[in-house]
């Protein structure tokens, strides 16, 4: 009997954890989503544009940023090492990073930026005391930044990519093969900057490999980013927000009944 209400007791405190931790997870979700821009911030830059932003566990290792400077329109997003609550403290570290390497400092040249971010993140973690329990995980990025004035996106990415749309022809802008990061990884990294001339209504998409890298369909393989970038060209004849549900669709009909792998974070915006 004794043992009997010890294991009650035992279950009803696991219970009671779970619910405290799903409760702490929750409003964690309301200070991280406090730190991103959110859709009026978008409405303000950009004549259409939508996110897709669907979290692994509640609170994301994805992230997006946005912002005026001198002038010029920055557009990121990232995906931070590992997902929940390790990845999401990642995402608001490297947030404030940006923001002090644009804002701050005002560096307007886009590889300067991922330079400048990856040095200080790397010293973010260089005290013995903390590099010795921690691996300095990374963070891809895709940086774009918009002059209007002359139709140009200037894109620096740490390997990732970005995609533009004009006429359902698409243009893939590539990244670095590095990351932002990783002591372990290369040591002399320079990032590139690619300059890309645009029209008046075409289309910038950026994301994470959470939605590529999503396992799906008969054969419960990745739907792949050949896959995701042609469905996206396929569908850019609708508004912004069509083709946020439409992605929405898509992925849902490719997971079938299978979980989500990663968080998944994916911004179209209408040049």
């Amino acid at each position: 009997m004794t043992k009997r209400i010890i294991y009650k007791t035992d279950k009803l405190n696991l219970e009671q954890k779970d619910i405290d931790f799903e409760s702490s997870l929750k409003y964690a979700e309301l200070l991280q989503q406090g730190i991103f821009p959110k859709q009026r911030h978008f409405d303000r830059v950009f004549s259409e544009s939508f996110i897709l932003f669907k979290p692994l566990q509640i609170i994301s290792g994805d992230f997006y940023w946005l912002a005026e400077s001198n002038g010029l329109i920055y557009l990121i997003v990232g995906d931070c090492t590992g997902h929940g609550a390790p990845g999401a403290m990642l995402s608001i570290l490297i947030s404030s990073l940006f923001d002090y390497v644009i804002l701050n400092k005002q560096v307007k040249k886009t590889h300067k930026i991922l330079r400048e971010v990856d040095n200080r993140f790397i010293e973010s973690f260089s005290s013995p005391e903390i590099k010795n329990k921690f691996n300095n995980d990374w963070v891809d990025v895709s940086l774009c930044c918009i002059e209007r004035e002359t139709k140009t996106i200037y894109y620096s990415g740490a390997m990732r990519k970005a995609l533009v749309v004009s006429d359902k022809s698409t243009k893939v802008l590539k990244g670095c093969p590095y990351s932002i990061g990783g002591w372990q990884m290369e040591s002399n990294r320079q990032y590139g900057s690619i300059k890309y001339k645009y029209n008046k209504g075409d289309m910038l998409y950026l994301g994470t490999d959470g939605f590529q890298d999503q396992k799906g369909g008969k054969s419960l393989k990745r739907y792949k980013a050949s896959s995701l970038h042609r469905f996206i060209a396929d569908n850019s004849t609708h508004p912004m927000s069509a083709q946020k549900e439409l992605l929405n669709t898509e992925l849902k009909q490719w997971m079938g009944t299978n979980k989500q792998t990663d968080d998944i974070c994916i911004i179209g915006v209408r040049l």
